[in-house]
């Protein structure tokens, strides 16, 4: 694992005043989700991680290790290489890296259009994932918003560049923007860290009325072509992009305490 070793700063890499003001604004942003994301109930105390890419460099931002959400601030969140070797002469360079640090950096490497990733741990999602079962498509939001049944990945244990790989392998073949990652949990993706947790928590909705509607027995999902249709009717709105695909803005409303982007529901 290479969370330890670290990487020296560049000047025309790191250093300048763009690149600067980028980074301490996306720190500010993913601090400040870690918050909200705690008081809405998607992430435990302590576990779980969220990562943003530095716009304009090969660099991204990342929960650090044993740090609670509530205790995560601008000045710890550990800035690395997509290497996942952490910058040294950064703020949070003291700390280690979230674990998965080495699945983020992956998942950056190999999708240029990825932007954030949230692994948590919200209950209904997570529950799925240690039953090891893809959430069926069986209504309309969950055709709009991930366009099919979400998907499983395999087990990856300890191994950070495995867990990488699964959810690389798993997302490049799906319309999802989320995978449900074996006995380990849910991971979203977005071009922003917001975009990253709004797809978090439209993935607990989407579990929690798969689970409850099994109390009734077995959901009927959705036919192929109305996914086909509601996703699409989606996508020529502008607001629901594939992983490979740059997001484009939406509406905003307050969803739960989670002050996230989202989407206008419309009854059917």
């Amino acid at each position: 694992m290479a969370q330890g070793r670290g990487t020296e700063l560049r000047e025309d890499y790191v250093s300048g005043v763009r690149t600067e003001v980028t980074t301490a604004r996306v720190r500010a942003d993913v601090a400040t989700l870690h918050g909200e994301l705690l008081i809405s109930g998607l992430a435990l105390a302590v576990g779980g991680a969220l990562s943003a890419r530095i716009p304009g460099a090969d660099l991204f931002v990342v929960t650090p290790a044993d740090v609670p959400f509530a205790a995560v601030g601008p000045e710890n969140l550990v800035l690395c290489d997509l290497d996942g070797a952490v910058v040294t002469g950064t703020p949070g360079s003291d700390l280690l890296p979230h674990p998965s640090s080495q699945a983020h950096a992956h998942v950056y490497r190999r999708m240029p259009a990825i932007g954030a990733i949230a692994q948590l741990h919200s209950t209904y999602a997570t529950a799925w994932a240690a039953r090891a079962e893809p959430i069926p498509c069986a209504f309309a939001v969950a055709a709009e918003e991930f366009g099919g049944p979400v998907p499983v990945g395999p087990y990856a244990g300890t191994d950070d560049e495995a867990l990488g790989r699964a959810v690389v392998e798993v997302l490049e073949g799906q319309r999802s923007r989320a995978v449900l990652l074996e006995q380990q949990g849910p991971v979203t993706v977005g071009a922003t860290p917001r975009e990253a947790a709004m797809h978090a928590a439209l993935l607990e909705d989407v579990a929690r009325v798969a689970h409850v509607t099994r109390d009734g027995g077995a959901a009927t999902p959705l036919p192929q072509a109305e996914i086909d249709r509601l996703w699409e009717s989606r996508r020529a709105r502008g607001d629901a992009p594939t992983p490979g695909t740059p997001a484009v803005g939406s509406p905003k409303q307050k969803r739960r305490q989670l002050n996230i982007d989202t989407k206008t529901k419309t009854s059917r």
